[in-house]
């Protein structure tokens, strides 16, 4: 007989038993995503703040569909460019932590005495984040676009 397959090795449908330092590192890894999906968040919604502001600022001086057409293009892009980002990005961080639930017993006992109806895990409140803010801040463009058509007629 020879030795068993090391943890990296293993069949894709077992889950290996991995060491104390490799369930620290998949711990600190799943940590390290949800940090990045929240600074990238942070990070979006502060470009389209100052976005919001300069629209503002322009409106303000010159209420002309040609001066925020272009404005409103990229802003919305922008958006729609997020949602794709933070879409993805949720999807591996729950992938991460559905490993971390199936190897950290511990943490599985605890999203499982927290989850109800509505609450199926611990990043439930990362989906509407992923998905809501940007799709709001893409609406408010349009609705902001549509103002300015109005008015100007």
């Amino acid at each position: 007989m020879g030795d068993p397959a090391p943890a990296s090795q293993s069949a894709p449908d077992t889950q290996p038993v991995l060491s104390s330092d490799e369930v620290n590192r998949l711990w600190q890894h799943g940590m390290h995503e949800e940090r990045l999906f929240h600074d990238r968040l942070n990070y979006f919604s502060a470009v389209q703040a100052g976005l919001l502001g300069v629209f503002a600022i322009l409106y303000n001086k010159d209420p002309s569909p040609g001066v925020f057409a272009p404005l409103t293009a990229v802003a919305l892009a922008f958006a729609l460019l997020w949602l794709r980002v933070q879409v993805r990005h949720w999807r591996y961080c729950v992938h991460v932590h559905t490993r971390i639930r199936l190897t950290v017993p511990e943490y599985a006992r605890t999203v499982a005495a927290f989850a109800a109806p509505g609450r199926t895990d611990g990043l439930s409140i990362a989906r509407p984040l992923a998905f809501a803010v940007p799709l709001l801040f893409a609406a408010v463009w349009v609705a902001l676009f549509a103002w300015v058509l109005i008015r100007s007629a």
